[in-house]
């Protein structure tokens, strides 16, 4: 059985039940705005095609914690939401079943109270390193994962679960991956290293900073990923169970936002930039921008493995770089400064950096009492959060990697 006494303990302290958003803990802000964001988006096309074909879908959730992938996947806001009067792609009604499986007796005990009611959703204590556990249940629409829990599994035992998974799988059933990232800017000391080596992570940003201590931390090995040894792992679990799997969609998740970017236990320098970012998306906060910005200098040394992530973290950095400089210029009335940005970014870096301008310069017709907080700071963040979104497929830069793959005949 694997260790969850971490786990264990983050349950007791009510880090896994039914909370709000803030400035910190496990569901603040860039949880609640960015990342389960992200993952809606991501998710959004092939659930949306699911349905077009299925009048209820079956999931199943790998690693659910307790039952956090449910909420996710019944939240999905709509692609022409200004046009549909339906709240959400998947409601619960249209959930005939879902089964969230945990390893650990806490989590699914939690999830079990937090589902109550809820005849479709049932819990399920099982370590996925021995295998997929539903084999005689009928096939899932979703199997679905998110927040690195399969990061848990050595690459071996991901490649037998997987194959496992498609095998069970029926034509057109959906897997979603998210694992942690290897390249990320939150551990160079990891990139070196490589997927068939486990290598020891803590949840210690969970704490408040006087507290993160590593002698103190609880550590337990997981699983960094690139997107090629992610691809490759899943294509030889294709392979191993006689179906054909296609890879729809590889994105990088917070890339300069990840829970370590605020510690220091895996980089010499410690920021406050997911506070920040968390500060931005509280409409009860007024505003400070410098603490957005960012010294990646740490990450300069010269790495043979590392070459297209170093280069998507400083193309990402350098427009995040530029919603800085034009809010400066807007902040500080230097017109000049705020054409010269635009006309020299990129058309979607542009069209950002025009709306942040028009927002800002048009402040007066927005009835709010703090129009910073209400307006602009979160419109800042969205900024930031949409900028990664449409970045080109992922190479596990991000603190996670996410796949999403249909399985085919």
């Amino acid at each position: 059985m694997r260790r969850t006494e971490f786990f264990e303990a983050a349950v007791r302290a009510g880090f896994y039940g039914i909370e709000r958003g803030g400035l910190s803990g496990k569901k603040d802000n860039v949880r609640k705005y960015w990342e389960d964001a992200f993952i809606k988006a991501a998710v959004r096309p092939a659930i949306e095609s699911l349905l077009a074909r299925n009048a209820r879908l079956r999931i199943v959730d790998l690693g659910a914690g307790s039952g956090e992938g449910l909420e996710l996947l019944a939240h999905i806001p709509p692609s022409e939401h200004v046009k549909t009067r339906v709240p959400f792609v998947l409601d619960k009604p249209q959930v005939e079943v879902y089964y969230g499986v945990d390893v650990s007796p806490a989590m699914v005990e939690q999830g079990q109270a937090n589902y109550r009611g809820r005849e479709y959703a049932r819990f399920l204590e099982a370590d996925l390193s021995h295998g997929f556990p539903l084999g005689s249940e009928a096939p899932f629409h979703v199997y679905f994962s998110s927040y690195c829990s399969l990061s848990h599994l050595t690459v071996s035992e991901l490649e037998h679960l997987s194959a496992q998974v498609f095998a069970h799988a029926a034509k057109g059933s959906i897997v979603v991956y998210d694992v942690y990232g290897r390249h990320s800017a939150e551990w160079p000391i990891y990139w070196d290293k490589n997927a068939y080596q486990q290598l020891p992570y803590n949840m210690a940003y969970l704490l408040p900073p006087e507290e993160q201590d590593p002698k103190t931390a609880h550590w337990f090995d997981v699983t960094f990923w690139t997107a090629n040894e992610l691809v490759d792992t899943i294509q030889r679990a294709g392979a191993a169970s006689g179906r054909r799997v296609n890879v729809l969609l590889l994105k990088d998740r917070s890339i300069l936002v990840g829970r370590h970017m605020d510690t220091c236990f895996f980089k010499p320098t410690r920021f406050g930039v997911r506070h920040q970012v968390n500060c931005l998306f509280d409409r009860d906060y007024r505003g400070d921008i410098s603490g957005l910005r960012l010294d990646l200098d740490y990450l300069t040394t010269p790495r043979d493995s590392d070459g297209p992530a170093t280069e998507r973290i400083r193309a990402y950095f350098s427009s995040w770089s530029c919603v800085i400089d034009i809010l400066e210029a807007l902040i500080h009335g230097d017109d000049p400064r705020v054409k010269q940005l635009i006309e020299s970014s990129d058309e979607i870096l542009a069209e950002e950096l025009k709306m942040l301008a028009w927002l800002y310069r048009n402040a007066d017709r927005f009835p709010v009492s703090d129009f910073w907080a209400s307006i602009m700071g979160p419109q800042v963040a969205c900024v930031l959060r949409n900028l990664e979104m449409e970045l080109p497929p992922g190479l596990g830069c991000g603190h996670s990697l996410m796949c999403i793959v249909e399985v085919q005949e």
